[in-house]
């Protein structure tokens, strides 16, 4: 994670331009997933989302270079990729894991890829209708299965930012065909992000570029009217 992997920042209020959400993000490990280091701009608490392996001495790095604590550390679900450098992104920072509860399970060490993976044990839930707060941003908690039962994504409102996880990337709908994976919940989420998430919004999801859901909405809306998981086009 260094300077060029920098999202480009949101805009700052008018009134207050030297304060506007940060955002950083970096692809690890073998299969390229982004951990996002999310701070306000002005208060020192951070969320890290999704730390991939290898990615924890980097980000303690970036922590520590712009002068921040980290609050918490979240997973979007529980799926290796995503969770793989808990245990030590914990150790090095003092900081509580939350996930879903349904995908609490699979933070038990065990997977199908002959890694050796530290088990964890989430202190906090990440349940629908909640919010979680960094500073002065405020993430609403969507529970969005499809992908496992227990997804979610991280919307702020204000700033028009959807954190996705494997729910949503440019171009594309995360997989079904993985442990926890369910086609009629991934059309249910897909149509629940296109009716609810406002067009501009910002889409930061798990693999792969930003998008926006303008751009991701053509398709979504083929999916949510026919009922059934479509090749996006």
């Amino acid at each position: 994670m260094t300077d060029e992997t920098v999202v480009e920042r949101a805009a700052a209020p008018a009134e207050d331009p030297d304060h506007g959400v940060r955002l950083e993000v970096g692809p690890f490990g073998p299969w390229q997933t982004n951990a996002y280091l999310v701070w306000d701009g002005r208060s020192t608490d951070a969320l890290v989302l999704d730390p991939g392996m290898g990615a924890a001495r980097a980000l303690m790095e970036r922590i520590a270079g712009n002068g921040l604590k980290l609050h918490l550390i979240a997973n979007t679900h529980g799926h290796i990729d995503h969770i793989f450098d808990n245990a030590p992104l914990m150790r090095a920072s003092g900081a509580p894991l939350a996930i879903h509860p349904d995908d609490a399970h699979r933070l038990d060490g065990r997977n199908n890829y002959g890694f050796e993976i530290e088990a964890v044990v989430a202190s906090h839930e990440l349940n629908e209708g909640e919010q979680l707060r960094i500073g002065d941003l405020v993430f609403d908690i969507l529970h969005t299965p499809g992908h496992t039962e227990g997804s979610v994504c991280l919307f702020e409102e204000r700033l028009g930012l959807l954190l996705s996880g494997d729910v949503l990337f440019a171009g594309s709908y995360g997989r079904t065909d993985l442990p926890g994976g369910n086609d009629e919940q991934m059309v249910a989420s897909l149509t629940r992000l296109a009716r609810e998430i406002p067009d501009a919004a910002r889409v930061l999801p798990g693999h792969g570029p930003e998008t926006t859901v303008a751009r991701e909405l053509p398709w979504m809306r083929r999916i949510a009217e026919a009922g059934r998981l479509l090749i996006p086009s």
